[in-house]
């Protein structure tokens, strides 16, 4: 798998080992480390696939996209792909871990999934999983992985079991949430649009012409789905992936700022001042580690 960079964002992708059948593996992160040497775990990973942990012992705090999570036994941890990982302590953890191809997950769940994630969270507590439909399907698919395979009747079998354990957890993290499903397929074209094309288009207005919807329409839909005025999901989005350079990455801020469509630097540095109180040189030196 390659040595990574310390603080460079590393592209992992699904390649599981010889034996593996299917678009999924279970593994264990004992057997994670072994195979890939505590090395593979410092630097800050955007993953091509879906990981999934259930800790059973140890813990220690996983940073998924700038949020901390501290994991104890019992805890559910879903980073999804894309996002930007960050492994704590792993060499004092042990629990069953799912890596998950996207391609393994039928096209109608990973709709339902996706049109829901602008609330979906990525850690769910022993406390808050015990007794609930998702823990017993989390159960039901760690035990279908068990099963020896059968003509590929096994890794479908397992497919299903885990795309009924990611919409349980979903639904359980829109529990009190208000969340409530999307109102209109146009803000799911709005959604895919976005992640697209978020590095050059920065206003509504672009959206709206590819999409063939009026400024108003978009900014609808997004507040009826997220609370939010498109705008502010823009914004959002761009935020983000700035952190994310600034933080992980080594170019300067003004290569930053023409990785993210902006055509000067001090434009950049307003945009983002504006919107997190930060200049991005006083966000890097915040989140990186000195000396």
């Amino acid at each position: 798998m390659g040595h990574p960079t310390r603080g460079a964002i590393r592209s992992v992708r699904y390649d599981p080992p010889p034996g593996v059948t299917g678009e999924i593996e279970l593994t264990s992160l004992a057997r994670m480390r072994a195979r890939a040497g505590l090395d593979e775990f410092v630097a800050p990973q955007r993953l091509g696939f879906d990981l999934m942990i259930r800790l059973e012992a140890g813990s220690a705090v996983h940073t998924v996209d700038f949020t901390g999570y501290p994991l104890g036994p019992g805890d559910v941890l879903w980073v999804r792909a894309g996002q930007v990982q960050q492994w704590g302590a792993i060499d004092g953890i042990e629990g069953q871990v799912f890596l998950i191809n996207p391609a393994a997950i039928d096209s109608g769940t990973r709709e339902l999934i996706r049109a829901a994630d602008v609330t979906t969270p990525n850690h769910w507590t022993a406390a808050t999983m015990a007794g609930t439909p998702a823990a017993a399907a989390l159960d039901a698919a760690l035990a279908t992985a068990a099963a020896p395979p059968a003509a590929g009747l096994r890794d479908a079998a397992l497919a299903r079991a885990l795309a009924a354990a990611l919409l349980l957890l979903v639904l359980a993290g829109q529990e009190g949430s208000g969340h409530r499903p999307p109102t209109h397929q146009a803000f799911l074209w709005f959604r895919d649009e976005l992640e697209a094309n978020f590095r050059t288009w920065h206003k509504v207005a672009d959206y709206a012409a590819r999409l063939g919807y009026s400024t108003r329409t978009l900014n609808r839909l997004a507040r009826d789905n997220t609370g939010l005025s498109a705008k502010q999901l823009i914004d959002e989005r761009v935020v983000l992936e700035a952190k994310r350079l600034l933080a992980h990455g080594h170019d300067t801020i003004a290569r930053t700022a023409e990785q993210l469509g902006f055509d000067d630097p001090s434009n950049f540095s307003k945009y983002f001042l504006y919107r997190t109180g930060m200049t991005p040189a006083g966000f890097r030196d915040r989140v990186r580690p000195q000396g």
